[in-house]
């Protein structure tokens, strides 16, 4: 009976050893990716500032031919995808959703979202589909707009002139691309950059007071001022606390209190001066 177990457990042990040669095998015969991640960096400081053009025609939902023009006068969200993906773009314009439904700033009042695509091969189907699979709220839905590219030869200039990168797979009929939300001013001006999965609502929610260029209501000085407490840190590609302002404003309090307490402290040595006197 003995020499029986002993059988098993060297036949286990010798499934075992051919089982981790064949893995191994299998995993060092595995081609390591050309693809550097680097290359979807996007060098944020080098397009801070730049404009898109205002003439650029596009085609929106309705087959309209639209200039981008008629899509700013306040703050725009800029949105690259394509329609006929089923993964990432999809995934990137339901976060960017879930992160705007409790948003303080009124869609199509205060911003606008612009969902655009890269795809020369997307058409007006495959837009109504990809809107009809983001399932909009009625609130958002009138400030939430999705475009085509009127003239495909403008999609490789005008998304390189964002810092968009998009790299076509043929062996997975994908397209392999930069998952972020570019932040525009109302005159269409790139003012910040906020990458998927890694933000909150209170990070889209400072990018779009920022893009607002100072144009607030009174009933919003209070959370602009809230929003002095944070600055954008490209290391982290997020909203941190700004630690400068606060020891700034540390260090005014602290001079205040001693300019305040060496007064009350002279007038009491010249008071008590006096009544020795």
């Amino acid at each position: 009976m003995w020499h029986k177990r002993v059988v098993q457990i060297l036949a286990g042990i010798t499934m075992a050893l051919m089982i981790s040669h064949v893995d191994a095998k299998y995993y060092s015969n595995q081609k390591v990716s050309d693809l550097d991640p680097k290359v979807f960096w996007i060098d944020e400081k080098a397009f801070m500032g730049i404009k898109l053009d205002s003439a650029l025609e596009l085609v929106d939902e309705k087959g309209q031919t639209r200039t981008f023009g008629t899509f700013t006068g306040k703050p725009v969200i800029l949105v690259w995808s394509y329609f006929a993906c089923d993964g990432s773009c999809s995934a990137v314009n339901a976060e960017l959703l879930a992160l705007l439904e409790n948003e303080k700033q009124v869609i199509g009042e205060n911003y606008q979202v612009l969902t655009i695509s890269f795809d020369a091969n997307d058409t007006l189907e495959s837009m109504a589909a990809f809107k009809k699979k983001l399932s909009l709220p009625d609130r958002m839905a009138a400030g939430w707009h999705f475009a085509l590219f009127k003239n495909p030869d403008q999609i490789k200039p005008v998304t390189s002139s964002t810092g968009f990168k998009y790299f076509w797979a043929p062996q997975d009929k994908t397209f392999y691309h930069q998952n972020v939300f570019i932040f525009l001013t109302p005159e269409g001006r790139i003012n910040r950059y906020l990458y998927a999965l890694i933000n909150t609502q209170k990070d889209v929610g400072l990018a779009l007071l920022e893009a607002r260029m100072g144009q607030f209501k009174v009933s919003e000085v209070l959370d602009y001022a809230v929003g002095l407490c944070y600055s954008y840190n490209y290391k982290e590609g997020r909203y941190t606390y700004n630690i400068p302002m606060f020891v700034g404003l540390g260090s005014l309090m602290l001079g205040i209190f001693a300019f305040i307490g060496s007064v009350f402290f002279y007038r009491f040595r010249k008071a008590k001066g006096g009544s020795v006197k």
